[in-house]
């Protein structure tokens, strides 16, 4: 039991991350950073999924928390950014963390009476919580004239469905401003406001309906910023310069030109450069195609502000109620466009209605809802029947505007890309094993979705700059696959480390510059089945973690998976002295036309667990790279292995047999079924049949067939307590011999055997006397009888013959 124990201890594994004390840092500045979970003490370091931040100094590792001091670069952007905690055994989920441009200060109780609120300044950021029926007041001094703005993160913090409501008040506790919800930030609410006068305001901090709980998190920043709800354009071509308009609830607007990134980014998130910047920015699609802006007026079709064909995008605000904008469009027959709003996605309140329409007002297609999680947005594809000049029409479901209706309308056939991800390996869980720790000496793997628009061709993973000791052994991804596992290795004497990491898929052609990027998307604000807010990341955190107390192997089979056949596929463990818990085994990839339960499990002190493979009849013959992972609770948290790569071929079968006809029988009687053989490839010896899916009250007796058989034979008998009715979904299993063993083939699949009640005999008829005959000569011996159908026995009962 000891040594059990000793073992468990080594192998803490797969950390906890709970919270983060402070939720922000201000960037430029070095601070001290808390955070808590479980299976910590084993900690190694953080994995920031965005570059800029440095752990300086670890200062305090407990079980269930770590302090050390952090440093985030100057440069670092606003908002929120990832991280995850990295131990010497696993990696945790991911959490978000805040970078702020103001100091924090912390909430001081008690500051729940107007009367005394806790006193602030001007450009700070307080952390707080709100407890139920809490209230927090905090009072700053203005001038009049002065900017107050707020702007609060509670929701965005991840903590609970938080739902916080924030006011300025003036000395005589009136609101001249508030906010509970926004578009852009949800239940997340900012607002400003101009000081009347001199003196003191002060700003209230509460859930919207007077709940809360200790963890109701917040991050209140203060200052005199502007807060756009939107900008307009709220997207630009990468590598371009951008006049864009920054406009706020009020219409109060600035603009910039704005320097677009030099490749594409849907994370991206503007923020004024010439102004000063509010908490976190807005979002600002990078593409690789222009922009056409609204000339108006536009509010005719035979007024339609000209764009050229795709791909572009058409940008516009609908400024006042009924407005509504027209753009003219030049194209092709045969194009395939994808229309897609953004609005509501850029915090614009627009509801878009958007229909496209021929030159003779004919309307080709149109959509209000369904632009994806922000589903007021519209998202539809148009097929061009001809070529032409088309219209696109925009205006608001309620026939609503104002100066914050902006909207982008991307339209694009389909470019030339290549996105790749892991599917959710957990219902409700993005972040379940969405990460690469190795164990020193053994293996990790994980699966990744390849989604290819116009790039054809055979392409190789690349991920340079991996932890030393580590390397990837995938590197090949065939053109005709639509996903492939990636497996990673780490030699015994691997140091332990961890980084974040980007994969690109490339392509063998070097004059095909298309470049495949990893695009992640993780849930970081979820409350059920209503997901807040994601992040899509194009990094993979990666690690060397200790050595697991268990190793797997796939055994290499003898023979081939062939079509319309099975193959068990055995996984030996490999374990540790005193380690005995079970093994949960994860089958994730099969090739094309090859299925299987995705999970097996070895037993308690068990050795080995075997997969079912089922090849279907269009399997493609080949050779596949098979490797499973395993899961297993080592005494403190999950540990995962994975098998090195094994060799699976696939293969023609060697016969096959089309579903037999349907065989019935009396209840108690016998019969034979018949299987017409079908010989596909040569083999020598003989093979066995068997009819497979009957319940052991029906016996079929086995046959065997070797390279001349035609058909299969098989005898059935049945009982008294054979069950009436049929027994379909039969197929016959046939192991042929063949170099290395046999190989299981599936046959006549589908066949249906059907037992009936037993007739009741019929009423014997008066014997006949039988007149005297002349002896005659021994007769002939009789043929073999020939085998007759149901059918045919019920018609000789009937005649009596």
């Amino acid at each position: 039991m000891a040594a059990l124990s000793g073992a468990a201890m080594l192998h803490a594994a797969y950390p906890e991350f709970s919270a983060t004390k402070p939720n922000g840092g201000q960037r430029g500045t070095e601070f001290q950073l808390t955070v808590t979970g479980n299976r910590l003490e084993d900690f190694e370091g953080f994995i920031f999924m965005s570059p800029g931040f440095t752990m300086k100094k670890v200062e305090k590792v407990e079980k269930n928390k770590v302090t050390a001091t952090v440093a985030i670069d100057k440069n670092v952007p606003l908002g929120n950014h990832m991280m995850r905690i990295r131990t010497k055994s696993g990696i945790s989920h991911a959490r978000q963390f805040f970078v702020g441009q103001y100091p924090n200060v912390d909430e001081k109780e008690p500051n729940d009476d107007f009367a005394a609120p806790q006193v602030v300044s001007f450009n700070q950021t307080v952390e707080g919580v709100v407890q139920n029926e809490d209230v927090d007041y905090y009072r700053v001094s203005a001038k009049k004239g002065q900017r107050i703005a707020v702007e609060v993160d509670g929701l965005r913090l991840g903590y609970i469905n938080f739902d916080p409501y924030v006011a300025i008040l003036d000395k005589g506790r009136f609101e001249i401003g508030s906010s509970d919800d926004t578009i852009l930030h949800r239940q997340d609410g900012f607002v400003s406001v101009v000081a009347p006068e001199d003196g003191d305001y002060t700003i209230m901090v509460r859930e919207s309906s007077y709940r809360g709980s200790g963890n109701s998190y917040y991050r209140l920043h203060i200052g005199s910023f502007h807060r756009p709800d939107v900008v307009y354009p709220a997207g630009g071509q990468a590598g371009s310069v951008v006049k864009t308009k920054f406009i706020e609830k009020s219409g109060e607007t600035f603009e910039e030109d704005v320097k677009v990134p030099g490749q594409p980014d849907p994370n991206y998130m503007l923020l004024p450069a010439a102004h000063e910047s509010p908490p976190s920015g807005n979002p600002f699609r990078v593409v690789s195609f222009a922009n056409t802006l609204e000339a108006e007026p536009n509010d005719e079709q035979a007024k339609a502000t000209v764009s050229t064909g795709d791909p572009i995008a058409l940008n516009g605000i609908i400024e006042k109620a009924g407005d509504i904008d027209w753009f003219k469009l030049p194209l092709k027959k045969g194009m395939s466009i994808v229309v897609q709003t953004f609005a509501q996605a850029l915090g614009s309140p627009l509801d878009s209605v958007v229909n496209v329409y021929n030159a003779k007002g004919g309307s080709l297609s149109g959509n209000d809802d369904g632009g994806g999680r922000r589903r007021l947005d519209s998202k539809f594809t148009v097929n061009v029947p001809a070529d032409g000049d088309y219209f696109l029409r925009v205006t608001d479901h309620l026939e609503r505007g104002g100066p914050n209706f902006i909207y982008r309308i991307e339209l694009a056939a389909s470019e030339p890309s290549v996105r790749f991800s892991s599917p959710n390996y957990s219902v409700n869980d993005s972040h379940l094993r969405q990460f690469i720790a190795v164990p020193r000496g053994g293996y990790y793997a994980t699966m990744v979705n390849v989604n290819r628009s116009n790039v054809n061709g055979d392409m190789k993973f690349d991920m340079p700059n991996l932890p030393q000791g580590m390397k990837l052994i995938t590197t090949d991804f065939p053109k005709d696959l639509p996903n492939v596992n990636l497996l990673f290795q780490a030699a015994p004497d691997a140091p332990i480390a961890g980084a974040a990491l980007p994969i690109t898929l490339k392509h063998v052609d070097p004059n095909v510059k298309v470049v495949g990027t990893l695009a992640q998307e993780f849930d970081v604000v979820r409350n059920g089945n209503v997901i807040y807010y994601t992040e899509i990341e194009d990094k993979l955190p990666v690690a060397v973690v200790e050595e697991a107390p268990y190793s797997l192997e796939i055994v290499k089979p003898t023979v081939p998976l062939v079509n319309n056949g099975v193959l068990s596929m055995k996984v030996v463990a490999k374990r540790k002295e005193g380690f005995k818990a079970p093994i949960r085994v994860l089958l994730m990839w099969k090739p094309p036309g090859v299925s299987s339960l995705g999970e097996q499990t070895i037993p308690e002190g068990g050795t080995e667990c075997a997969f079912l493979l089922d090849a279907n009849a269009n399997a493609p013959a080949g050779k596949w790279n098979f490797t499973v992972i395993g899961e297993a609770d080592a005494g403190n948290g999950r540990v995962y292995n994975a098998s090195p790569f094994t060799e699976i071929v696939t293969a023609p079968a060697y016969i096959t047999a089309p579903t037999m006809a349907m065989t019935a029988v009396e209840q108690g009687q016998e019969t034979e079924m018949v299987c017409k053989v079908e010989h596909l490839q040569p083999f020598t010896g003989e093979a066995t049949a068997k009819v497979t899916g009957t319940p052991d009250t029906i016996e079929i007796a086995s046959a065997t067939i070797n390279k001349d058989t035609k058909e299969a034979i098989f005898k059935v008998k049945t009982t008294a307590k054979s069950p009436i009715g049929k027994q379909a979904n039969l197929f016959v299993a046939v192991e042929v011999p063949i170099p290395g063993g046999t190989t299981t083939h599936r046959i006549g699949i589908g066949s249906i055997l059907r037992i009936d009640a037993p007739r009741k005999a019929p009423a014997p008829k008066p014997a006949a006397v039988a007149a005297a005959t002349p002896a005659k000569p021994a007769p002939a011996k009789p043929a073999e009888p020939k085998r007759l159908s149901r059918l045919e026995q019920l018609r000789q009962e009937a005649t009596g013959k």
